[in-house]
Order: structure tokens, then sequence, then C-alpha cells
């Protein structure tokens, strides 16, 4: 027999051994249970129900989601070794690639998976893959329904939903052991509280905004983990510049975390994350809003303290996979070469801000001899990034200020009002503040995003509280407000404080 002038036979390759090999690719609980997550949010799930289930007979994980399902022909291909050719184009949505997530991800923990899938309107299937009975029979024997009572009971039903999938891991060798022990049970306990906080920061930009996702575990919902302290006031936005990666565009963006003496104690052990403050520090690679890579400075740059408050934003599309080289477990990523010199840029810019952010630690009083004071760090000013502009914002920590506030005569809400006006007004900040529109209509508004909505806000609140302190009238503060920067370009809201909307 002949194929294009060559003899040749077929040789497959041995059910056993394959499978057993997969179970080494690498995989952790936190990237293996990402990788299942990532088939529930490309079948367009809206919950993903996370249960971890510890018994010394029957221990389990089940995913359960109400996205749209399959039918059984789709079933069959999905629970395929390499469903899907990583040569294909894939839908922007769908986080997969290589068509062995699902399976490489559950028998890295698991030795039998165990799939049932429901349609909208239509009849549940069901699929099981046990590696013993590959093993005894040598075979790729993919079993039509579950493998005992136990694990049909173990699946349960699809909700209320009336559509969706749902996955089991059984016989959790990897996860659990032989460890029934009060011991291995606090492990256990441990790992699953390591896979929340994974999944808080891998898939934080799907658990927010519009067409959020809930993610739950043994039913309590996951809180989204911002990497970059975006609600906070005190962040600073670098740069935000878009890429051509070939012919696809990537889209870089950096940010320096605030110094812990401009952020409340909650604020910062927000912030440090999974793994602490140093781990955290570098360039975040996404890939279809997934987080891929969290915290590393790709080899160009070493792990340091002062370096610890940047952190650089990269995302990029499927399209970008082979470029990027990403590997199956979706937990590594290198940027092309051609794209290393603005990368690289980019990381020294961000490091030198946080240098400068880590060594400005306010102002300290140091005594000397004679009962003098000497004021180290005593600057008007501090130039702050937001949105892609630079700002200038009065110094908090100048020892003036710090006496006036030791008066308890001082109403502090007061004072801030008047301050914040001043940097509102400053002459510089007035610039940046222009609208880009070039209408002669001052009063024209301008699109804002949702955190500099809530800054302006929050600053019309203490303003009008000043103003009310001072015996203002309302037509009074709404006219002081209508021709002031930067609230004269937002009547909307400011109309709506005055009214108590955001008391």
């Amino acid at each position: 027999m002949s194929y294009f002038g060559y003899d040749h036979e077929n040789v497959e390759p041995e059910a056993s051994s394959v499978v057993e090999s997969l179970r080494s690719i690498g995989y952790s609980l936190e990237t293996a249970i990402s990788d299942i997550i990532d088939n529930s949010i490309a079948a367009d799930a809206s919950k993903i129900k996370l249960t971890f289930h510890w018994n010394e007979k029957n221990n389990y994980i089940k995913i359960e989601d109400n996205g749209r399902g399959m039918d059984e022909g789709e079933l069959t291909q999905a629970m395929k070794f390499g469903s899907k050719s990583p040569l294909e184009t894939r839908d922007p949505k769908d986080l997969g690639r290589f068509g062995m997530g699902l399976k490489t991800a559950a028998f890295s923990q698991a030795r039998r998976l165990t799939v049932k899938t429901k349609r909208k309107n239509g009849n549940y299937y069901v699929r099981c893959w046990d590696l013993d009975i590959i093993n005894e029979t040598g075979k790729w024997t993919l079993l039509k329904k579950a493998y005992n009572e136990i694990s049909l009971s173990s699946l349960g039903n699809l909700s209320e939903e009336t559509h969706g999938t749902i996955v089991l891991l059984e016989n959790l060798d990897r996860v659990v052991g032989d460890h029934y022990t009060p011991k291995g049970y606090n492990a256990f306990l441990s790992k699953v509280n390591a896979l929340e906080k994974h999944l808080s920061m891998v898939f934080h930009r799907f658990l927010k905004g519009k067409n959020s996702i809930a993610i739950l575990i043994n039913g309590r919902q996951i809180e989204p983990w911002d990497p970059y302290l975006l609600d906070v006031d005190a962040t600073q936005e670098l740069i935000d510049e878009p890429f051509m990666d070939g012919n696809q565009k990537i889209k870089i963006s950096a940010f320096v975390l605030p110094h812990h003496s401009k952020i409340t104690k909650h604020q910062y052990d927000y912030g440090e994350g999974p793994k602490g403050w140093n781990a955290q520090q570098g360039f975040y690679i996404y890939r279809n809003k997934r987080l891929l890579v969290a915290g590393t400075w790709l080899n160009l740059f070493r792990k340091e303290e002062p370096y610890k408050l940047a952190r650089i934003i990269i995302d990029i599309t499927s399209e970008s996979d082979f470029n990027w080289q990403i590997d199956i477990k979706k937990s590594t990523a290198r940027p092309p070469q051609e794209l290393l010199p603005e990368i690289k840029r980019i990381g020294l810019l961000t490091r030198n801000a946080s240098y400068r952010t880590f060594y400005h630690r306010g102002t300290k009083v140091i005594g000397e001899r004679n009962n003098q004071m000497k004021y180290k760090n005593a600057h008007l000013w501090e130039q702050i990034y937001k949105h892609g502009k630079s700002f200038y914002k009065i110094n908090k920590s100048h020892p003036m200020l710090l006496k006036l506030l030791e008066d308890l005569s001082i109403d502090e809400r007061l004072l801030n009002s008047y301050l914040s006006l001043i940097e509102e007004n400053a002459p510089v900040n007035l610039i940046a503040y222009k609208p880009t529109t070039e209408s002669t209509n001052e009063n024209t508004t301008s699109e804002i995003t949702k955190d500099q909505k809530n800054n302006l806000l929050n600053g019309l609140k203490d303003l009008i509280y000043a103003m009310r302190l001072l015996n203002y009238t309302d037509d009074q503060i709404l006219y002081q407000l209508n021709n002031i920067e930067p609230y004269k370009h937002h009547p909307e809201l400011v109309s709506l404080s005055l009214e108590g909307y955001y008391e």
C-alpha cells in the first residue's frame, strides 16, 4: 500500500501509555481547574459552580455551568484527545487552543473524568473516561454512562437550568492521595483556599463589569482581585499604548501602585495578591481577557523590592498564540523578539517610576540639637499620572499641613475640601482637564470612565459639605460648582449630588 509513493503503515499510540504520560505535563490544581473553567466561559456560561467534596470513599471535584451545553456528537468530540487542531482559527471568545485542556487538566488531578451535558430543550448525554479501564483494556474505551451509581449520584442534575454542562473528577489521587486524616483534610482545605485566590486573579476581568460571570466554590461567590488597584486614586497610570504583533494588535498598559503610606492597611493587604508584593511585580499577560501570566519580568530584569509597585498589562488575542509560544497549560508565554525592545523600554520606565514612589516614604520629623526640627521631603506638590495625563496634587504629608491638622478645632473634612479645590484649579491641572472637543460651549459634557466618575462624586460630596457648612444655599452651591473645574463639564453629576443621590 502506498501513500504519495511511500510505503507506510498506520501506528496507533498505546492508549494506556499516552494517558499516563499526559498526567505529568505539569498542571497544578489551580491551573487544571482554570483550564476547565475556560471551557465553561467559551460556552457562554454566566454561572460556574465548583464543589469540593471530601470523603474517604467518594472524594470528588465538580464543575457545573449554565452554558449552552452540547449535543451527543459534540460531547464525544470534546472527550476526544486532540479534539481540535491548534492550527484552526479560533473564535475571539474561545479560550482554548490545543483540544487537550479538558482531558489533560482532569487527569493531572484525578483518574476518572465524567461529563454530563444538555442543550436547551434537548436530552442530556454522559461520557466517562476511567484510566483503570483504559489500562485494563489497552484501548481508548469511552463509557457512555456514569461509572457507577455513586458517580451518577455525584453528578446530580443540571440544577434548575435548562441547559449546561457538569464535569466530575473522581479518584483524586493527585489532590488528596491516601491522606484521610485531619492533617490531610487541612491540606485539602488549604488547596481549595489557594485555588480561590488563583481564580479571583486569573478571571478577574470576567468577574466584574458588563456581562460579568459568577464563580462559586462550595456555594460562596468568588470576588475579583484587581492587580492594579484601579479604584485607588493614588495609583499612577503611566502608559496605555497599542502595538502591532505581526498583523495583530496588542496593547500595553503600565501602572505604579501607591506607596503604602498613601493607602489604608486593607488596601495594602488586598494589593499584595495571592503571591505577595514582590512576587506580583512585573508583566501581566492576558489572552482574550483571561490572565495567563501574573507577575514576570520575562527574564529582562530581576524582581527586587523597589520595583514591587510596578505592574504592566500586556493584552494579546488567540491569534498571537504561536508568536507568544503559549503552552498547553496556558500558564507561560514568551514575547516575540521584535517586540522585546518596546517591552523592555516600558518595563524600564515603569520600574523607574516604582523606584521613585517606593523611596518616597512621606514626611518624617527628625529631632536635632537645640530643639530645632528638620523636615525631609517637605515638597508642596506631587506629580501623579492618571489615564495617560499628568496631574499635580498637594503633598498631604507636608509638615506644615500635618501641624495644622493637630489643631482639633479644625474641621479636617473642610480643610481637605479646600485643598482639593486648589488642586482641581491649579493652572497646570486645568490644562490637563481641558476637554478634547473644539466646541466653545464650556458646559459640554465629556465621556468619563467609571473611576473618573467615582472620583468626581467623592470630590462633590466634600465640596457640598464644605459649602453648606459655610451657609451657602443650594442655588449658590449649584452656581459655584457649575463654574469651576472639572465639575462644570458634568452638570448632571452636580445636580444629582445636590439632591443626595450619592450621599
